[in-house]
């Protein structure tokens, strides 16, 4: 169901006694919680004014701090609301908005919206005004001032030039602070400041100037001399929603706070919405099976598990499957210099990433990474994605130097080539397919998007093809590195989940000796075993993390809703085991190699 216009500024609560409305007025009855760029999940808050006082003098109102969690953190965060001439009626409102309708001064269907909470013009506040003449009147008087936006209900908001516009939303006019003067393309910042941390060669290669730069590259063999059983850890779907800044990112109530908080969506009949009540404390339904226990913190809980069984089984590294970083991957621009690392990326790696995954048996560790949507701004493509690969050069153990990259790894008996592949064109569709699920949508990227500075899409149009070529391009490359492997096992590595692209997977199995396929994307943990629809490949799905809401309940004997998978490699098999956050195996399986052009002659399942 489409998401209906309510109000496109900050919503605010009002409360009688002690109860809050925890109704959300700006998105009901959608499956996904999935709405517009500017509408989606909107959260009430509790206010300082109760419904009795609406008509009173001025009070201060608390600003809502729950933020649009698919994009940056709203601009109107610490905003104080003015509320100016309250007496006058709504119809009267409306009647003089409608007047200025078809004048060319202004843009109709269009907002302006500061980008990552940066207020670059002093003295910003919401004001109620009789007018868009009035509301463009302020604008020019105030220093800095790119862009005035002027509402229905007589609601105005100055924003600087920094700020882009949002579009495809009715009941809003906005201008310049003069006729002419409003530019309609985005312009993708800069970042202009150092380094936060220090960026150096590693693996013998140079920083990358391009994102694509070392595409299909061979990271340094990794040797493994340890007289030891030898295990390997896989994990997808992890990094939490951010609460602290820069970059913070709040979905519901409480999230303000330090730590990772578990992005809130749907499970089963409980839709997003009602989901996020559950989180930020309502009273929740039975159907949603919310665990505040488990699924709160879900990250936290799997890292714990995680580093428990870690001094005793010693990984060796570790396979990252994507999605990293919730809602929206880094939560800067593309665009940032390879050779730097932004504020925003370093405050996200180490609150998500450093802080949580540490301890004896993961120190030092190395992560195999790849890019999941989310990474690249789960329905955009100009988040921060350059910025994880280019976070290898500034990291002793985060590797991802590019979209796909292969690793190999010599045991004292055996030998493994890792090949990393990045399946995000599986979400990238022409522009104007599926909004609610397209990195390459028209709807929620920002007019004139870009992220040519690092190499990546030129713009929308670009978008589409730039994904696809990365495909076409790493298919052939991993076909021929298949070809000639040496290695004794062969194992693929991707976000999206078992089942996409799948005859041509069948063919890596049969023709080319693929071994097994590691997989996330759907937020469960998951064993196809020798799995038909792939030719006798087993595949599996570890994307319950715990950055997203699982959507199998936790609270259940032996929940596979949570966890990662630890896989003990020799040369005669892999054995694969499904822990989930409490720390029990709750699925397993034995994976033995397959030599190329001969399939695995053991009896395929169904």
């Amino acid at each position: 169901m489409r998401c209906r216009l309510a109000w496109l500024l900050p919503i605010y609560s009002l409360v009688s006694g002690d109860e809050s409305l925890l109704v959300d007025d700006a998105c009901t009855n959608s499956e996904e919680g999935d709405c517009s760029l500017s509408l989606r999940q909107l959260r009430l808050h509790k206010a300082q004014e109760s419904a009795e006082s609406v008509h009173s003098e001025p009070q201060s109102i608390e600003p809502v701090s729950f933020v649009l969690p698919c994009t940056e953190p709203s601009e109107f965060e610490g905003v104080q609301l003015t509320e100016m001439k309250a007496e006058e009626e709504k119809e009267e409102m409306e009647d003089a908005f409608a007047k200025y309708r078809g004048d060319d001064c202004f843009q109709q269907r269009v907002y302006w919206r500061e980008r990552n909470n940066v207020i670059t013009m002093p003295g910003t506040h919401r004001t109620r005004q009789s007018s868009p003449q009035h509301c463009q009147e302020l604008c020019a008087k105030m220093t800095g001032c790119g862009h005035f936006s002027y509402w229905s209900d007589g609601g105005c908001l100055l924003t600087s030039d920094g700020a882009h516009p949002v579009k495809y939303h009715g009941g809003v006019l906005s201008g310049g602070p003069s006729c002419g003067s409003t530019a309609d393309t985005y312009k993708e910042p800069a970042y202009k400041g150092p380094s936060v941390m220090k960026v150096a060669p590693r693996g013998g290669m140079d920083p990358p100037t391009h994102v694509q730069q070392y595409n299909g590259v061979a990271w340094p063999t990794m040797k493994i001399t340890d007289d030891k059983e030898h295990h390997i850890y896989a994990i997808g779907d992890w990094g939490a929603l951010i609460g602290t800044h820069p970059g913070q990112m709040i979905q519901y109530r409480g999230g303000h706070t330090a730590g990772p908080h578990t992005m809130a969506r749907w499970r089963g009949a409980c839709n997003t919405d009602t989901m996020l009540g559950c989180f930020a404390g309502a009273a929740c339904p039975d159907s949603c099976h919310y665990s505040p226990e488990i699924d709160y913190r879900a990250q936290v809980k799997v890292a714990d598990a995680l580093k428990k069984r870690a001094p005793d089984t010693k990984p060796d590294f570790f396979i990252n499957v994507g999605d990293n970083f919730y809602w929206g991957g880094v939560n800067t621009d593309c665009g940032t210099p390879m050779n730097k690392i932004h504020p925003v990326t370093a405050h996200q790696f180490n609150e998500i990433f450093e802080r949580v995954y540490f301890g004896p048996g993961v120190d030092g560790k190395p992560w195999l990474s790849v890019l999941g949507n989310h990474d690249y701004g789960g329905f955009q493509f100009n988040k921060g994605w350059d910025q994880q690969i280019a976070y290898t050069w500034a990291s002793d153990r985060w590797i991802m130097p590019g979209q796909y990259f292969m690793q190999r790894v010599e045991y004292p008996d055996f030998s493994v080539e890792v090949f990393m592949l990045d399946t995000n064109m599986m979400d990238s569709h022409p522009k104007h397919a599926d909004p609610r699920h397209n990195i390459c949508g028209q709807q929620n990227n920002p007019p004139g998007a870009s992220c040519s500075a690092t190499g990546g899409p030129k713009n929308l149009d670009d978008c589409f093809s730039f994904m696809w070529d990365v495909w076409r391009a790493e298919q052939k490359w991993i076909e021929k590195k298949l070809k000639s492997s040496t290695a004794d096992w062969q194992i693929a590595a991707t976000h999206f989940q078992c089942g996409h692209q799948a005859s041509w997977y069948k063919k890596l199995h049969q023709d080319l000796g693929l071994d097994l396929l590691v997989t996330g994307h759907t937020h469960t943990q998951a064993i196809f075993h020798k799995w038909k629809v792939l030719g006798g490949l087993t595949c599996f799905i570890t994307g319950g993390g715990g950055g997203i809401t699982s959507e199998n309940p936790p609270d259940v004997p032996r929940s596979a809703a949570y966890g990662f998978f630890d896989l003990t490699i020799s040369k005669e098999k892999i054995k694969l085991e499904s822990v989930n956050f409490r720390g029990e195996v709750v699925g397993t399986a034995t994976v033995t190699p397959v030599s190329r052009g001969e399939a695995n002659t053991t009896e395929v399942e169904a």
